[in-house]
């Protein structure tokens, strides 16, 4: 049985024809910035809840092992994420309706179980890959249709433009959701997380002259904080009241989030188009995602993918736990992570700005050196009470670095593989989560500095395979494609474009 590849079923002639009418730059620019601030909200909860897993819930580990649950359960959810937002019927629906998972798990925190937070992170993870595969195919579609309408040759320049702008807003989730975690905790218990051994030395143990003995929700005895001379007791109805609140705020945000995208998001061209042109066997769909692994090109971009999603990691589970609630206290996550999202929104527009007179290589080797002497860094310090200001600057570092991976190596992709983005992107998110579920799966295993040296081993092997690649591209191509700092694959992208154009034309001529 063979169906269209993202509508139901095929589109009137009239509705293809309004459809396929040359979209307004004013239109883009508006949709591009209702995709970023749904995102914006929606994550104001996931990010904040993602940095205080390792903490609030480190019985058994059971915070990093939810979080893990996530990210494998996104490895498989990105294999079907074409088929899903072909069933959905658009990358608009699949936004909306995976929205529905978030607030779910958000839910599920009013009570973190096993039986509770383990379910609601696997089918959390499960839609995480069709969503994200939606959000870039849908921002990477507009940004061609862009490049389009303005006579830009060099598509790949306008990818990382709209990618800037969209990581620009959405790195204001981190600034509001850990700002909203921080000033709700600090009105609770302010030595949560302590240890007595710290950065690259933390192997997860805390001694228990400095532990507490308090479970989020479900403590039957009054919570005690033991520091040494004092002690402060914290009824239950107290502590409850203040998590429950900051748990219904991010609720708030996963619904609002999921109306914002539903009534104010356009349909998206690209999968409006596809609603003409042949039908394709949804069998066809899951193969186009598995061929992908095929592609030297991409396989040479698999280890920095998966830096992306380990970078995270590293920076939510094992930096707020090792170098900040361990040497300041819970309280004081929210507020060193909004030195991380804020250097990572500032810089992601300009990056992507920068990127069309630098080229996406300088900027990739530029975030390479950066992330070697932030981690050289971690291994040799000793961070302390006194340590606030470097505690800072360490996570600024890495959002800095992060800006790149995502406005510079979403961009390549982008251009290299200007036809099969559903496909592409759903294997770039598989690749990222892969990171993710390595760095929390190994967590409660190994001590910080184990973990560095792992993150360390896997970047140069990033490094050398993004040499590869771009030796290859400039040994293959043209001088119209030197270096994959100007452009990847420039002519494959603009001919690609342009058929998909004169098709878009003799249809609605008809």
């Amino acid at each position: 049985m063979e169906q269209n590849v993202c509508n139901k079923g095929p589109a009137s002639e009239g509705e293809v024809t309004q459809s396929l009418r040359p979209t307004s730059t004013r239109r883009i620019w508006k949709n591009l910035i209702v995709l970023a601030v749904v995102f914006l909200v929606n994550f104001t909860a996931f990010r904040a809840l993602q940095n205080l897993q390792s903490t609030l819930n480190s019985e058994a580990g059971l915070g990093v092992v939810s979080l893990s649950c996530v990210y494998a359960s996104m490895v498989l959810s990105c294999l079907y994420a074409p088929f899903f937002i072909h069933k959905v019927g658009s990358c608009k629906w699949t936004v909306v309706v995976c929205f529905f998972g978030h607030i779910l798990y958000t839910g599920s925190n009013f009570y973190p179980s096993w039986f509770t937070l383990i379910p609601s992170s696997i089918l959390l993870g499960a839609i995480s890959g069709p969503l994200w595969t939606a959000q870039i195919t849908y921002l990477t579609s507009s940004a061609q249709e862009y490049a389009k309408l303005v006579q830009h040759d060099n598509t790949e320049g306008d990818i990382a433009k709209f990618n800037g702008v969209f990581y620009f807003i959405f790195e204001l989730a981190g600034l509001s959701g850990n700002l909203i975690s921080s000033l709700v905790l600090s009105v609770g218990k302010q030595d949560i997380g302590k240890g007595e051994f710290c950065g690259a030395m933390d192997c997860g143990v805390r001694p228990e002259a400095k532990n507490w003995t308090y479970y989020v929700t479900n403590s039957s005895t009054p919570p005690m904080i033991s520091n040494n001379n004092s002690t402060t007791e914290i009824t239950d109805e107290k502590q409850q009241v203040i998590v429950y609140t900051l748990f219904g705020v991010f609720l708030a945000c996963n619904i609002l989030a999921a109306l914002i995208a539903g009534l104010c998001l356009d349909k998206d061209v690209k999968n409006l188009q596809l609603a003409s042109s042949e039908p394709v066997r949804v069998s066809q769909l899951l193969l186009r995602t598995v061929r992908v692994f095929k592609d030297i090109d991409y396989v040479l971009l698999m280890p920095l993918l998966v830096i992306i999603g380990m970078s995270e990691a590293i920076v939510a589970g094992e930096v707020t736990k090792s170098y900040v609630s361990c040497v300041l206290g819970v309280q004081m996550v929210g507020y060193v992570m909004v030195s991380f999202s804020v250097t990572s929104g500032v810089f992601s527009p300009l990056f992507g700005h920068l990127s069309k007179y630098t080229g996406t290589r300088i900027l990739t080797i530029a975030a390479v050196v950066a992330n070697a002497v932030l981690l050289i860094y971690m291994l040799l310090w000793q961070p302390d009470e006194d340590s606030l200001a470097r505690i800072l600057s360490v996570a600024g570092g890495w959002g800095v670095v992060r800006a790149v991976w995502h406005t510079q190596l979403y961009a390549v992709l982008g251009a290299t593989f200007p036809t099969n983005q559903e496909a592409v992107f759903a294997n770039t998110k598989m690749t990222q989560s892969v990171g993710n579920m390595l760095v929390f799966a190994y967590s409660a295993a190994l001590c910080m500095d184990v973990k560095l040296y792992i993150y360390i081993a896997v970047l140069a092997v990033g490094t050398v395979g993004y040499g590869a690649l771009e030796w290859k591209t400039r040994d293959k191509n043209s001088p119209r494609a030197d270096t994959l700092g100007s452009t990847v694959d420039r002519g494959k992208g603009c001919d690609a474009a342009l058929e998909r154009w004169d098709l878009m034309e003799r249809e609605t001529s008809i």
